[in-house]
């Protein structure tokens, strides 16, 4: 690190026109990372998956079974029982809407079996030419309401479109406002944050021009990876590549600041504070993204495609933010020295730590058994109310409140079961001719299934060797009783009846979904050794130490178990949430434990080097919680932060995803990191860093 200290220092113009090239060139000659993205979920499931399977069945008897659709509500405005004339004019009104041929619009349709049984609403159903994740078929269903709203004007009637489509629609306006601010709030927040630590608008301004220039090359080349091997990347998603860059980016650059901050202050000549700096920051940086990259690239081996799909994405993030974290930024200080933290002079004093890390330092200190048992009981309570998880999908069908999906959706379930609109779809297919007479018993049983409100009537392929039975649930498909049904007394039921020799799938939303809760359980049963054995090698060869990596993956596993229980306990204890949502764990995994270890990194190499100088235990962690904290607390303030802001998003799914990481990232970063480790190395003494090198033993004040 000296050697490359030294070499970026005294080339650190060609270093930065070199950068600069480098991005124009990669990001001219690559496609956009949106050409390589999808939000369909089916595209992410293994292929031997029930639910796949019977999608694939599904393509034999219709050509758009896998076509988007929308369900029309129409009802009168008064809420009064459908008159005769009523009817007529919503019929009339589905066939003007079929004969407008509006762009991505096949066919609409309703029919008197959708008039629902207390007579007040009738459903219509609409198919687009795309799937739900298609722009162009997002854009259809924003045509399908305004070409109702212009048929029915002037009318008693109202029609409100609700299901996949319109939800979808309604759920990505949502999204993209809230992602937009938290898009804006993250730059705002890398901005200010720095600048109000170091006092000065440089010190905000150079993450942001750092990380800009690597998320455009990392955008560019995760497009040509996925190209090249033939993946795609999740779109709702994407996101969290932005937002890990500029996690993992203001840590790096933090760490090195802060490095040369102190070293400025010893008097050091500016040049060599760099060198100085990337020296010793550069060690920590390098571990820490080596240990980000062994847990993302664990990725690889989920089973749920976007998991494993993300794997690539997130290791070049890392990869492409680690090169410049080491050569980029260590050349834009030397190129700006001192005047990186202008106008403030803070740099010059000496004595500007921060008090409060000294106190807690020399408390540390004094009682680290103390400190070190109460941190071990308050993530021991949290971790309790994990306990108590349970994943939920329902967010997934329930319209964003205050849209017009929700209110389509609200007067749906008031007359129909709430499991009209996404049916489970079951599956009879082989080489017998098919008849109605054949498929009885299997009809009788179904609707004596659990969970089962009635029966559709059976649609047979053209050549009638395959038959698909719609089963109407009682519950809302997305529920996590409608997913146990189907999963259980309903599948049971379908493959425990013989239909000549032809196999029985049993597909659906409720089945697709069940399938992603099955295949995720078992991605984080897997991923957690795996990623645990390649932390513990990368943290036995840095620290030459087996002791110390065992207590930093039980500290990290034990972050991971507050983290989920603390949400589980805000979300589900103290809220009204029926559920988290399935993706909660691994997220928390991938900025807990992956992006959360970095101040763990901090704060165990510092404590070594402080060790290495010949301080004893107690010392060693006063010193390191009072030159690392102030480090690792502002790093964690601007990555919880900016996950908070997701919280405000009016969107379930990101408000549970920004209250888990965030509290996950204030544990790590002001709990765990900066408090934890010092107080256990303190009480344990040299005998954590077994069988690395004997230390000397300067002596610390004591009470």
């Amino acid at each position: 690190m000296e050697w490359l200290g030294k070499f970026i220092v005294k080339n650190r113009w060609w270093v930065l026109v070199f950068w600069l090239i480098f991005a124009a060139v990669i990001v001219g000659l690559s496609p956009k990372l949106s050409s390589v993205e999808s939000s369909n979920e089916n595209n992410f499931l293994p292929k031997g998956t029930e639910s796949i399977k019977a999608i694939n069945i599904a393509n034999k008897i219709s050509p758009y079974s896998q076509n988007a659709t929308d369900t029309i509500v129409f009802e009168n405005q008064n809420n009064t029982i459908l008159s005769s004339a009523n009817k007529q004019l919503i019929y009339r009104t589905t066939q003007a809407l079929a004969a407008k041929h509006l762009p991505n619009v096949i066919m609409a349709s309703t029919s008197p079996q959708q008039l629902a049984p207390n007579g007040k609403v009738q459903l219509g159903a609409v198919i687009y030419s795309g799937n739900a994740a298609s722009t162009n078929t997002l854009n259809a269903s924003e045509a399908v309401r305004n070409s109702l709203n212009q048929l029915l004007s002037g009318t008693n009637i109202t029609a409100k479109t609700t299901g996949q489509e319109s939800t979808g629609y309604d759920t990505m306006k949502e999204a993209n406002r809230a992602l937009k601010l938290v898009s804006i709030g993250t730059i705002l927040l890398v901005l200010i944050l720095p600048a109000l630590i170091f006092r000065s608008p440089f010190a905000g301004i150079l993450p942001v021009v750092a990380v800009g220039i690597v998320d455009a090359i990392a955008s560019a080349l995760i497009a040509d990876a996925a190209k090249l091997f033939n993946f795609t990347v999740n779109q709702q998603l994407s996101v969290i590549f932005v937002v890990v860059l500029f996690g993992i980016g203001t840590d790096y650059i933090l760490f090195l600041l802060f490095r040369y901050r102190e070293r400025l202050r010893t008097g050091d000549h500016a040049q060599t504070a760099v060198v100085y700096a990337l020296q010793h920051a550069g060690t920590a940086i390098l571990s820490a993204a080596l240990v980000v990259l062994a847990s993302f690239s664990a990725l690889f081996f989920a089973k749920f495609g976007i998991f494993s799909s993300m794997a690539p994405g997130l290791d070049i993030c890392v990869g492409v933010m680690l090169l410049a974290a080491l050569t980029l930024v260590p050349a834009l200080v030397a190129i700006v020295g001192p005047k990186v933290f202008w106008p403030s002079k803070a740099w010059q004093n000496k004595s500007a730590d921060p008090t409060i890390f000294k106190k807690i330092g020399s408390a540390i200190a004094r009682w680290p058994l103390g400190v070190a048992s109460l941190i071990i009981l308050l993530i021991l309570v949290l971790g309790a109310f994990a306990l108590g998880y349970k994943s939920d999908f329902s967010s997934f069908g329930k319209p964003p409140a205050g849209t017009e999906s929700a209110a389509g959706y609200n007067e749906l379930i008031s007359a129909f079961p709430p499991g009209i609109i996404n049916p489970a779809e079951i599956y009879v297919t082989g080489n017998t001719k098919l008849t109605p007479a054949l498929l009885k018993p299997l009809e009788l049983k179904l609707m004596h299934a659990q969970g089962v409100a009635g029966l559709m009537p059976v649609t047979f392929a053209a050549n009638g060797l395959t038959a698909n039975v719609s089963v109407v649930l009682k519950d809302n498909a997305y529920s996590a009783t409608a997913l146990a049904d189907v999963v259980g007394p309903i599948r049971s039921t379908a493959h425990s009846v013989k239909v000549a020799n032809d196999q029985i799938y049993v597909g659906g939303t409720s089945a697709i979904f069940a399938d992603i809760q099955s295949v995720t359980n078992r991605d984080l049963k897997v991923i957690f050794p795996i990623a645990a054995v390649f932390i513990f090698i990368i943290l036995m060869v840095l620290l030459r130490s087996l002791v110390a990596p065992l207590f930093v993956l039980i500290s990290v596993g034990l972050g991971y178990l507050a983290t989920l229980g603390a949400t589980t306990l805000f979300f589900l204890r103290l809220g009204s949430s029926s559920g988290l949502i399935f993706f909660i764990p691994m997220f928390v995994y991938i900025f807990v434990v992956a992006v959360g270890t970095d101040y763990n990194i901090l704060v165990i190499t510092r404590l070594r080097e402080e060790i290495g100088d010949g301080n004893s235990p107690r010392l060693a962690a006063d010193l390191t919680v009072e030159h690392s904290s102030a480090t690792v607390a502002s790093a964690g303030l601007i990555l919880a932060a900016t996950f908070g802001s997701l919280a405000v998003a009016g969107v379930s799914f990101l408000t549970q995803m920004g209250v888990a990481i965030a509290v996950g990232v204030v544990l790590a970063a002001f709990v765990i990191a900066p408090y934890l480790f010092p107080s256990l190395s303190a009480v344990i003494g040299h005998a954590i860093w077994w069988p690395g090198h004997k230390y000397g033993s300067k002596s610390v004040n004591k009470p």
